[in-house]
């Protein structure tokens, strides 16, 4: 019977011969260390991840305190009216609270519409506009006086309204034109719902001939897409 006999390469034999056994024992010591290592690494990222999921957590609470926080200062402003207003007499009429400064009036009319007060928003834009037809704010008042009317489903005042400021606007007679451009949707807006559809038409396709670039230019856009 014939024995079979493996024979390996010499390298191999003179690499096993050449390995100590402290050597061995130094490579498992440093492999042990390099495994503690690994595991501390792992520790500190779960400690970390669990510091960032808190930290969020945190943050959500605190935006959501402030939310509400702003949500009840944003009543409480609406709820409360001008301080600078004064009662004045007037002679043969009875007493009227008016505010003493253009700019409280004009604060004090905006927010009795945004209380839903259409006609006492309006009572008082209008005497801001008879009083301080010089002001920067002219246009805005003429402007809100339209939407009153428009609010109220009085479309064909709201045009009148819309018409005056844009008169007032290309005469000359309104020092600022800001609200010119919405003016003018709100005017075909108004016009859509009298059914008066092809001259809403013109006034938005002018709204785009001359306000490019403009949100009331991009809104008539869309208007004119649904109506075409």
């Amino acid at each position: 019977m014939k024995r079979i006999v493996y024979i390996l390469p010499v390298s191999f034999i003179l690499f096993a011969g050449c390995v100590k056994k402290e050597d061995i024992n130094l490579l498992q010591r440093e492999i042990i260390s390099l495994k503690k290592e690994v595991a501390q690494l792992r520790e500190g990222q779960d400690e970390i991840r669990n510091s960032l999921n808190d930290l969020s957590k945190r943050v959500d609470n605190v935006s959501q305190i402030a939310s509400k926080n702003s949500l009840e200062i944003e009543k409480i402003k609406l709820a409360q009216k001008p301080e600078s207003v004064e009662t004045l007499e007037k002679e043969g009429a009875e007493k009227v609270r008016i505010p003493d400064d253009p700019k409280e009036l004009y604060k004090y009319a905006l927010n009795a519409y945004y209380k839903g007060k259409t006609e006492e928003a309006r009572k008082y834009f209008q005497i801001f506009v008879e009083e301080y037809p010089g002001s920067d704010m002219y246009d805005n008042a003429l402007f809100w006086i339209g939407q009153t009317y428009y609010t109220e489903g009085n479309y064909e005042k709201a045009i009148e309204a819309f018409d005056r400021l844009i008169n007032d606007c290309e005469t000359g007679k309104a020092q600022e034109c800001n609200k010119y451009p919405v003016a003018m949707l709100k005017k075909a807006y108004s016009f859509i719902k009298l059914g008066e559809i092809e001259e809403a038409k013109k006034l938005l396709k002018e709204i785009v001939r001359r306000f490019p670039d403009t949100e009331e230019s991009e809104l008539a856009t869309r208007k004119l897409e649904v109506l075409e």
